[in-house]
């Protein structure tokens, strides 16, 4: 399974169960248009997830709200067409996440759906959408944040000075951001 060499650290301990039975379903579950994708694997989407559910545990967020971030991690590249800029494939992945939840009778997350959806498009846009809506709250703009946030620390995989630490949201973020080239360096590793 994607990255057990790290999540069976105790440390992760309190995010392991979530992160173990997120990443099973991405695997059994979720199907990704561009399967030979070099940047936008199914181990990335791992790595999000990862770094999405720490930054959430540190912020104390709730089980909804951690699954809510969970699942955007792993249907949020789902959906795209190329490994360029793609605008579009993070409306493609809110719109999968959704057919798929009512395909399968899974609980839907309105949340989910605005985080998946905006991930992929420029933050004024994203937060006022998520703003505009009357059935999100200001806690669905924290949890924007910390998926753009889990996101872009998985930048490293493009390169060494890809990732401008200047435009991280959260705090909780910066401090990860060591953890987020150690994270990629032992993925790398296991040839995930």
């Amino acid at each position: 399974m994607f990255l057990n060499n790290i999540v069976n650290d105790p440390a992760y301990q309190p995010i392991k169960k979530s992160y173990e039975r997120m990443v099973t379903f991405m695997e059994e579950k979720v199907e990704f248009w561009l399967p030979d994708s070099e940047w936008h694997t199914k181990t990335h989407c791992a790595r999000v997830l990862l770094l999405a559910l720490l930054i959430g545990q540190q912020k104390g967020l709730s089980d909804e709200e951690m699954d809510a971030l969970g699942m955007a991690a792993i249907f949020h590249d789902s959906r795209r067409l190329d490994d360029g800029i793609d605008r579009g494939h993070g409306k493609r992945a809110a719109e999968y996440y959704k057919d798929y939840c009512r395909e399968h009778d899974l609980s839907y997350d309105v949340k989910t759906y605005y985080i998946t959806y905006y991930h992929d498009q420029d933050d004024s846009l994203g937060l006022s959408e998520i703003e505009k809506s009357p059935s999100l709250n200001e806690q669905a703009v924290l949890l924007y944040q910390i998926f753009k946030d889990a996101d872009a620390l998985d930048r490293f995989r493009l390169g060494p000075n890809a990732l401008n630490v200047n435009f991280l949201r959260t705090e909780e973020a910066r401090r990860l951001v060591d953890f987020a080239k150690y994270l990629l360096k032992k993925s790398s590793e296991t040839n995930l």
